[in-house]
C-alpha cells in the first residue's frame, strides 16, 4: 500500500494554518476580543497548538515515509525553533512559551490596565508579503534555552543556532531602549512558521498531494515565497490590554 504519511500530515499542517488565520482574525478584526476574551484567546491558543503540533506530525511522516531524509530538523534552526516550542508546550516546559494574551492575562495586576511591550517583528523582503501577528514570549523562550540539555531535549549546539537565527543579542538592547524589562520582549511566530514550512516544503513538495484548496494552496506558496529576514528586526512598543 502507497505511503501517504506526509501527504495527510501537510493536510493537516494547511488546516491548521487557515484555522490559526481565522483565530486571529475573529478575534482582531472581529472584535471577539472584546466580547468574550476566553473564547478569542482560547481559539488562538488552540490554533497556534494545532499548527505547532502538525509540523512536528509532518516531521514524523518524513523519518517514516523517506529512508533518505532531505533535511535534519535540528540541524536546521528554521525548524528546530517549531519543534523546541512545540515541545515545551507538549511537555509543559517553560510556561508553554506563552503568547502575548495568556502572558498578559497571567502577569498584568489588571488585564484590563494598559502595559507597554516590545514587539519584535521578523523584516519580509518580498513586498506586500507581510503577516499578521502572534506574539510569544521571549523570556519562556530563553527559559527553555537555559535550561539542561536533558530537561529541555535541546542540544546545546540547537540551542545556539535557534539564539543566532532570531538575532537574540538584540532583544535586550530593545527592552533597555524602551527603559522596560526583558521579560516584556516578545517575538512574532507567524513569519517563523512560513519560515520554517518554506524551508521543509520544497524538499517534500512532490509528496504533499492536492487532498483540498488548502493544502495546495500552501504547497505552491511555500514552494516560492522568500524567507523572513530574522537577523532584521522591525521593533515597536506599544500599549496592550485586554477588557475583562
Amino acid at each position: 500500500m502507497y505511503n501517504r504519511a506526509i501527504e495527510h500530515a501537510f493536510e493537516e499542517l494547511a488546516q491548521s494554518l487557515r484555522v490559526l488565520l481565522e483565530a486571529d482574525f475573529r478575534a482582531n478584526q472581529d472584535g471577539l476580543l472584546l466580547i468574550d476574551r476566553a473564547e478569542a484567546i482560547g481559539n488562538i491558543e488552540n490554533a497556534l497548538s494545532s499548527v505547532l503540533n502538525a509540523f512536528h506530525s509532518l516531521y514524523d511522516a518524513i523519518e517514516k515515509q523517506l529512508d533518505n531524509h532531505p533535511i535534519n530538523w535540528y540541524e536546521s534552526a528554521p525548524l528546530a525553533i517549531v519543534l523546541a516550542i512545540r515541545n515545551a508546550r507538549h511537555h509543559n516546559k517553560a510556561n508553554r512559551i506563552r503568547t502575548l494574551y495568556t502572558y498578559h492575562t497571567q502577569e498584568a495586576e489588571y488585564v484590563q490596565r494598559m502595559e507597554r511591550y516590545v514587539l519584535v517583528d521578523f523584516v519580509t523582503p518580498d513586498e506586500g508579503a507581510d503577516t499578521f501577528d502572534v506574539y510569544m514570549s521571549w523570556s519562556d523562550l530563553k527559559f527553555l534555552l537555559n535550561m539542561p540539555p536533558n530537561e529541555s531535549r535541546i542540544r546545546k549546539s540547537t540551542s545556539i543556532a535557534i539564539r543566532e537565527y532570531l538575532d537574540t543579542e538584540k532583544f535586550p538592547e530593545y527592552s533597555s531602549y524602551y527603559d522596560l524589562e526583558e521579560s516584556r520582549v516578545f517575538f512574532n511566530i507567524v513569519p517563523l512558521l512560513v519560515n520554517a514550512a518554506a524551508t521543509i516544503v520544497p524538499l517534500i513538495k512532490q509528496y504533499c498531494g492536492s487532498g483540498s484548496t488548502e493544502s495546495a494552496f500552501f504547497a505552491e506558496h511555500f514552494s516560492t515565497v522568500i524567507h523572513a529576514d530574522t537577523s532584521h528586526h522591525d521593533v515597536n512598543c506599544g500599549p496592550f490590554a485586554l477588557v475583562k
